[in-house]
């Protein structure tokens, strides 16, 4: 677990922060990393393992000693704004959820002001509850029941090789257009992976999801057949591919993260669509594009070992006694019987979803972005395979639109979207205060070439842009500054 202001995780924080204010109060010579490791030496006869993740630990110390002491800074100018006026619960949850100030520092504030501030015994149960509120309102569960009466179990066959797209089965159920069969390859809504679609019997498959212990088929169109026929169902392929190379790349990816980031990374949640995939993990700061390249190198060459998974049904007991409860990213999985995904060598996980027989059918892993979700939680957002390539294409597609715009080679985009974004500064600078300037200062001229591979995130970066937008922005600062010229002409 990592020191966070969500759930549990803040009771580390709250212990982190004490140990820091002691320290600062009682003028102490004492680094709490030291303190960790005096403590995982005399216990290594029983917990050897923590003197194994002391590096780790040192780095999420000092994170937290900085967000501690950004945030006694500011507490002071914000606690001084807001005791202004009277402070109820509501605020003392929004203060905290919002800039991380506990309670107790504004009553500490508000106390050296004269003023009391009255905290609810039940403070951290009531912001727990608010963020139990708010991940239920995101769930995947449908509120809304089919009536499907008291059949038997749909049998599931879509763990059984994802390339399997065929198979027949006897319809149980058909109310209006939703339909139950006895077996089905069809995957439904689970874990974060999107639906298969296809057809039974020639009729498209546009939703499919899980009741209870029954799989759901909504069709396009009611159907024609009647409870008790026999029919066929086809998955569509391409669909299934995709999601099932996003599923794996999940896995590796997450993998990949621990190698490089830390024991410390788990995942919280992940979304398996067709066009792109995301992960969340647990860390304490954000992903730099350092680490963002090493993770998907890392993950590459996982890929590219060609490893056989291990697809298995286990006794719940028998798998959290082999492989431990690091078995359950993302959360619990119910059951006496768990179905375990392993990686051998890379990654064991408690898992429902489709996923490929071999890492090689990942083709290839990219990492397309990382953003922070909340305290203590970092999204990676990737693509796998053919969505891999499609972002490629695209990728290739814009770095040749853009040079042939800036007039530069591929290599020289960065220096020369940085160059048009200065002169168009400075030639609306002049235009604003009619300042008459040389016109040959505002010709495009520079030429260096950039020797990294991100060529569409540097020149993002150079003109305070992001790179969906980089077009359309170095279009308008090309077109403005050309305007600008005119103006200056007349001046």
């Amino acid at each position: 677990a990592l020191p966070s202001n969500v759930g549990g995780m803040y009771n580390l924080r709250v212990i982190l922060r004490r140990c820091f204010g002691f320290i600062d109060k009682q003028k102490w010579d004492i680094e709490v990393a030291e303190v960790c490791k005096w403590h995982a030496e005399y216990l290594k006869p029983l917990f050897p393992e923590l003197s194994d993740n002391l590096e780790g630990i040192r780095k999420i110390i000092a994170v937290e000693k900085e967000k501690y002491k950004a945030t006694k800074k500011k507490t002071q100018e914000i606690v001084k704004r807001v005791l202004e006026k009277k402070i109820d619960t509501n605020e003392l949850i929004e203060l905290y959820d919002s800039n991380g100030i506990s309670p107790e520092l504004i009553r500490d504030e508000a106390d050296k002001l004269g003023k009391k501030i009255k905290i609810p015994d039940n403070f951290y149960a009531l912001v727990a509850e608010k963020h139990e509120q708010a991940e239920q309102a995101t769930t995947t569960e449908r509120e809304e029941k089919v009536d499907i009466g008291d059949i038997p179990e749909t049998q599931c066959t879509y763990f059984d090789d994802w390339k399997k797209i065929n198979f027949k089965a006897k319809v149980l159920r058909v109310v209006d257009n939703n339909v139950v069969l006895d077996r089905t390859c069809f995957y439904p809504v689970s874990g974060g992976q999107l639906h298969d679609t296809g057809t039974i019997t020639g009729i498209n498959v546009i939703d499919v999801f899980k009741q209870e212990n029954h799989v759901i088929h909504v069709l396009e169109e009611k159907p024609k057949f009647k409870e008790g026929a026999e029919v066929d169902g086809k998955i569509d392929l391409k669909r299934r591919r995709q999601l099932t190379q996003h599923h794996t790349a999940t896995h590796i990816v997450n993998a990949a993260a621990r190698r490089i980031l830390g024991n410390h990374i788990n995942q919280a949640s992940a979304k398996k669509d067709v066009t792109k995939a995301y992960l969340d993990v647990t860390h304490y700061q954000g992903i730099t594009d350092e680490e963002m390249k090493k993770i998907e190198k890392e993950a590459n060459k996982i890929v590219q070992k060609s490893i056989a998974l291990k697809l298995s049904f286990m006794p719940r007991t028998k798998a959290e006694q082999k492989y431990g409860m690091s078995l359950y990213q993302g959360g619990a999985v119910p059951g006496k019987f768990i179905r375990v995904v392993d990686i051998p060598g890379v990654d064991v996980e408690a898992c429902g979803g489709t996923h490929l027989n071999n890492t090689i059918e990942a083709e290839e892993i990219k990492l397309l972005k990382t953003t922070k979700v909340k305290d203590g939680v970092v999204r990676i957002i990737f693509a796998a395979g053919h969505a891999a390539k499609q972002k490629e294409k695209a990728q290739e597609e814009l770095v040749a639109k853009l040079a042939k715009l800036l007039d530069v080679k591929p290599s020289q985009i960065p220096t020369r979207a940085q160059e048009l974004f200065e002169k168009w500064k400075k030639a609306r600078k002049a235009v604003n205060k009619k300042k008459k300037i040389n016109l040959k200062e505002l010709e495009l001229e520079w030429t260096e070439e950039y020797k990294g591979d991100d060529i569409l995130e540097k020149a993002a970066e150079v003109i305070k842009s992001q790179v969906p937008h980089l077009e359309k922005t170095l279009i308008r600062f090309k077109t403005e500054l050309e305007e600008f010229k005119e103006k200056l002409k007349s001046l």
